[in-house]
């Protein structure tokens, strides 16, 4: 029989209360009495990995692994965090040497494959792990990872689906079945079935809290906060609901509450891994960078690794250091959770589907449509278009201070028609009856997103609009066009640094290359438009905009018809007004106008280097400097 020190067992009793820190503190001072204590060694290291300290666990395990060099649990302890670390090398070098038995040198190779981004051979590996043992939840939830970053969300979320079965405590699991299922296009099913089993179980936080990140996924971030505060009134502790509320209260500028429900998760569980990023994120909003940086920079790794990353490219960029904010941002893409391929094939397709239409799109064929005289029952929409990172939330913003205009910020009206449409070819041949089916179509779709539009101007803001703009002309011949211009450099580097949610569009802007390609294809594709029908389209520029707001307003307000209201040139005011701001910029529309990111490009000019040969004809042809 084993006898433990007092310090030891304190250790050991504050582990099974879930005192982590604590337990840490007494087995650490246990083992500076016993330094050759495999047990204590391990159990340290163990204590560390449960709180996501993979450096501060390793040597500890490595100790234990000298210890007792022929224990098969410390090698496959010390695996796991080389591969956490990303020591791959190192790892494979000891999985090599080790002698585990059973199944688990199949998980861990497949876990390095994993993580060096072959996700469809790491998916083979784990499901030969779970065809021989189908109880291993954690297999199943890898290989739903590697499904889902190799293209198959509705496999992947079968996967996750069985781990849950099997550990429905567990929170990653979960979270990467919300995002399967909405990837898939089966969301609002599982929205659904999330919200029965809700209602199966009144008063429990958990199911409450899935109903919200699918929600959330879903577009209705309102909806989300709702439900969130609905299970914290029953169980006003329950800290995964108050992390999740706390993400959602710094997306809505919250910041006095996003500070206090922070405050509340370090009260109940001061160990919480997501807690650091968190208070990262808090000092980032109050302009405390050297403080963000520090706790940015010591957050778990594994916890939320593109938001990690994200954050800290944005303090580097804001302080200076270009070399290091340039590498965060990598980093904040490969977390992505796609292969490269994946996101090399996305890319590909949404630039051979424009080129495509852009080859179909000439002037003879839209002189073949059919008649389109009918007018619409509705006032024509505008459409707030040009590129991503172009100015065009901070114009909406600005619009939405004129009491003529209601806005709509990326809402899918567009796609619910092209949907019904079907081929994109089809667009000549369809006659006055369908037309009217998909105007009705488009408005109906409007009413749910902008419901008080009464008979105000509707401005759909849709920053890659250009890719519809037949589709636009087609239903509404007359419809006015805004399209926002900013330096090329400056969009695509934007485009790159920001942390956007997967999407076939949005995943060209993994890499820079990609993110230039469909630059250079938009613009290309938006100038032959304009060319092949007679759009009415007014240009605003992002930098005279920031520079002196009013006079570009004005010609603005004038283009759309309506009359001047000083109430336009309040965007603070409209900004503060506004619940969720769907952009990536939502954190930047709430401050003062300010043109620290006009030529931020120059600062990154080695690392554009391979793309600019692509944006420099575009840079002169809009008469930027390059």
């Amino acid at each position: 029989m084993v006898t433990l020190s007092p310090l030891a067992q304190e250790a050991l009793d504050l582990a099974r209360r879930g005192d982590t820190a604590s337990a840490i503190e007494a087995a650490t001072l246990a083992v500076a009495n016993h330094p050759d204590d495999y047990g204590l060694r391990l159990f340290i290291g163990l204590l560390h990995a449960r709180r996501l300290e993979l450096e501060q666990a390793l040597p500890h395990v490595r100790k234990a692994v000298a210890l007792a060099p022929d224990d098969p649990a410390p090698r496959a302890e010390l695996i796991r965090l080389l591969i956490g670390l990303d020591r791959l090398d190192e790892a494979e070098q000891e999985l090599g040497r080790s002698r585990l038995g059973g199944l688990e040198p199949l998980r861990l190779q497949g876990m390095i494959l994993a993580r060096r981004d072959r996700p469809g051979q790491a998916a083979q590996i784990f499901q030969q792990v779970v065809s021989a043992d189908p109880r291993d939840h954690e297999s199943w939830g890898n290989l739903g990872g590697c499904l889902l970053a190799s293209g198959r969300p509705a496999h992947a979320a079968e996967a996750f689906a069985q781990a849950l079965q099997l550990r429905p405590d567990l929170d990653r699991f979960r979270e990467k079945w919300v995002e399967a299922q909405v990837e898939a296009g089966q969301g609002e099913e599982a929205l659904e079935e999330a919200r029965r089993f809700a209602a199966e179980n009144p008063g429990a936080a958990d199911p409450q809290v899935t109903v919200a990140s699918l929600q959330n996924l879903l577009d209705r971030p309102e909806h989300a906060v709702q439900t969130l505060r609905q299970a914290l009134s029953s169980q006003p502790d329950h800290v995964p609901a108050l992390i999740a509320l706390a993400r959602l209260v710094e997306r809505q500028n919250r910041i006095d509450e996003f500070a206090a429900t922070v405050r509340r998760i370090a009260q109940l569980a001061p160990g919480a891994p997501e807690l650091p990023l968190l208070e990262a994120q808090l000092a980032f909003r109050r302009n405390d960078f050297g403080r963000a940086l520090e706790l940015a920079e010591t957050a778990p790794q594994s916890v939320d690794p593109g938001t990690r990353a994200a954050l800290i490219g944005r303090i580097r960029d804001r302080t200076g250091d270009g070399e290091a904010a340039f590498r965060a941002f990598e980093d904040m893409n490969r977390a992505s959770g796609l292969s490269e391929r994946v996101i090399a094939k996305r890319s590909e397709a949404l630039r051979d589907r424009i080129e495509d239409r852009s080859r179909l799109t000439t002037a003879e064929w839209v002189r073949g449509w059919s008649a389109n005289d009918e007018q619409p029952p509705t006032r024509e929409p505008a459409f707030l278009i040009g590129f991503p990172r172009s100015g065009t939330t901070l114009l909406d913003t600005f619009l939405m201070g004129h009491p003529g205009v209601c806005v709509a910020e990326e809402r899918p009206m567009l796609d619910a028609v092209a949907g019904q449409l079907g081929d994109f070819e089809r667009m000549a041949s369809i006659e006055g009856p369908e037309l009217q089916l998909l105007r009705t179509r488009y408005f109906e779709e409007a009413v749910r997103y902008v419901p008080d539009l009464r008979d105000r101007l509707l401005v759909d803001k849709f920053p890659l609009g250009a890719i519809e703009a037949p589709l636009i002309h087609r239903l509404f011949p007359t419809a006015k066009f805004i399209f926002t211009l900013r330096h090329p450099c400056d969009v695509v580097l934007s485009c790159f640094m920001q942390p956007f949610r997967r999407s076939p569009t949005l995943v060209s802007f993994h890499t820079l290359e990609d993110a230039a390609k469909l630059y250079d294809r938009v613009m290309a594709f938006w100038t032959h438009c304009r060319e092949a029908m007679p759009l009415k389209v007014h240009e605003t520029r992002y930098e005279e905009l920031v520079g002196d707001p009013e006079p570009e307003l004005r010609q603005l307000v004038a283009f759309l018809g309506l009359d001047w209201d000083g109430r336009v040139l309040q965007h603070d005011q409209a900004a503060q007004r506004r619940s969720f701001i769907t952009s990536a910029s939502y954190a930047d529309v709430v401050q003062p106008l300010y043109d620290r990111s006009i030529g931020r490009w120059k600062r990154y000019r080695e690392q554009l280097s391979a793309v600019l040969p692509l944006l420099e004809p575009w840079a002169v042809k809009l008469g930027y400097e390059i």
